[in-house]
């Protein structure tokens, strides 16, 4: 096969490691969730505030437009007030789904669970009512869908636990028809992981739901099944993790071709240190070094993802727990390896976003002195190399030419057989084109360096290539 060459520029602005960029938001405002709107701006809505000394705790509809570059942020308002939405962006907006909006006992019946969501465009947040109700969960969004892996969608205290019932269908939303539809989860659980790559979601893991409301020790059960769902045969399968897999509240992402599960609750304040990784076709398992723990949430940067903060779960409450972290576990999907950094300080009740080269943090809680102490930082992660990383590719199945280029660039994949998505960002990480013709014209973009990846036959081939 014909060889080309890439042309590799020095981008004189870019710093050659990765970095954290920390700011902060008007409010100590926490259990909320977070979303890029693009690569320089964040969202977080709902959580509750929590001013100095712990006192005026509200579940709040306020929303913070974040940016990164300056650090500055501006109010605006929801609809509904939301503790833990479900947050995705999709192609139509972001979607800020379900949540809790009284925590009080309202009529003898628990917390009030919302059954609408608020879909955020353009500086503005437009309501609808949706058909299941559900907060603390996950979401993905893959070619026009958004499938919602439930929480919870009753809470109630009693005695010295809480009455539960998770919600265990998987909520599949029709962004052209803006319908929904449903389908039973593999084994009556909720609390799983939700991942995607944009082809394929799989959800793994969770709690299984018994008849009736109930806590966690009186008779629930760590599941290990997995459902996949491929969006361009809209077909689902199911299996199970490797052995011994079964656990609730994985932290689960993709990078390059790799699914990797990490973390999770096994009991009342038992955690797992346990790892699974799915390359498409097959699972391995490893243990992180550093702790057992339910991992908060996780994030791509670039080529890494971030596995971050998280505690041993309290099941009695399905919230809280002890022994916080401030570990950030970085996996490497080149070397299928994990180094170690550290949030600001030991953290939970955080969720974590991801656009290009950056992984965003929204503000969580710790316990400095046993006090239950809110923060307002929202910690952004930027792998700055990103583009310096990319080798060339060695990869004689995949060619892209012409390189330079002016106008057009074609992709050759040798001996494929299945679908050829290709994907361009610029070098700030926005994902500017997708597509899976085999001639894609760049005439309008600007000059510069683009990273172009292929996905095909489960692979990722990452390249540089020069506009000009």
């Amino acid at each position: 096969m014909k060889k080309f060459i890439v042309v590799i520029i020095a981008i004189s602005n870019l710093v050659v490691y990765s970095q954290w960029n920390n700011g902060s938001i008007a409010f100590n405002q926490v259990r909320a969730n977070i979303e890029f709107i693009d690569s320089n701006n964040l969202l977080i809505a709902g959580g509750h505030t929590w001013s100095a000394g712990g006192t005026n705790v509200n579940i709040t509809q306020l929303a913070h437009l974040y940016e990164i570059s300056s650090k500055q942020s501006s109010l605006l308002s929801m609809n509904t007030p939301r503790l833990e939405p479900i947050m995705v962006r999709g192609d139509s907006g972001i979607y800020i789904i379900g949540g809790v909006s009284n925590w009080a006992d309202v009529n003898g019946n628990g917390w009030l669970v919302e059954n609408t969501m608020e879909i955020y465009k353009n500086g503005s947040f437009t309501e609808v009512s949706i058909p299941f109700s559900t907060f603390d969960g996950h979401a993905v969004a893959l070619n026009g869908k958004i499938i919602v892996a439930g929480g919870l969608k009753y809470w109630k205290w009693y005695q010295s636990a809480a009455d539960v019932v998770g919600e265990t269908d998987l909520w599949i939303y029709d962004e052209a028809s803006m319908t929904w539809s449903s389908r039973p989860s593999t084994d009556n659980r909720f609390y799983s992981s939700a991942v995607t790559d944009g082809d394929i979601a799989i959800f793994a893991g969770g709690l299984v739901m018994n008849s009736t409301p109930s806590s966690i020790l009186d008779g629930f059960s760590l599941s290990d099944a997995y459902e996949i769902y491929d969006s361009q045969t809209d077909t689902w399968s199911t299996g199970t993790l490797p052995t011994n897999g079964g656990r609730a509240k994985i932290s689960a992402c993709h990078c390059d071709g790799y699914f990797v599960f990490v973390g999770g609750a096994l009991n009342d304040n038992i955690a797992s240190s346990r790892i699974d990784i799915y390359d498409g076709s097959n699972w391995t398992t490893q243990n992180l070094v550093s702790s057992a723990r339910a991992v908060e949430d996780c994030a791509v940067a670039g080529n890494k993802i971030l596995f971050a903060g998280g505690l041993t779960h309290d099941l009695n409450f399905h919230h809280g727990g002890s022994f916080i972290f401030g570990t950030v576990n970085i996996f490497n999907p080149q070397t299928q390896s994990f180094t170690q950094t550290t949030l600001t300080r030991p953290l939970m009740d955080f969720r974590m976003a991801s656009y290009g080269r950056r992984a965003a943090a929204s503000p969580g809680v710790s316990f400095p002195g046993s006090v239950y102490t809110a923060y307002n930082e929202v910690q952004v992660y930027e792998d700055v190399s990103w583009v310096n990383s990319i080798s060339e590719n060695t990869n004689e199945k995949v060619v892209i030419y012409p390189n330079p280029t002016n106008d057009k660039i074609s992709v050759s994949v040798e001996n494929n057989n299945g679908l050829v998505k290709t994907e361009i960002f610029d070098i700030i990480g926005n994902r500017l084109l997708v597509s899976t013709e085999n001639i894609i014209s760049i005439q309008h973009f600007s000059n510069g360096v683009y990273v172009v990846k292929v996905t095909h036959n489960n692979e990722v081939s990452e390249f540089k290539v020069i506009k000009e």
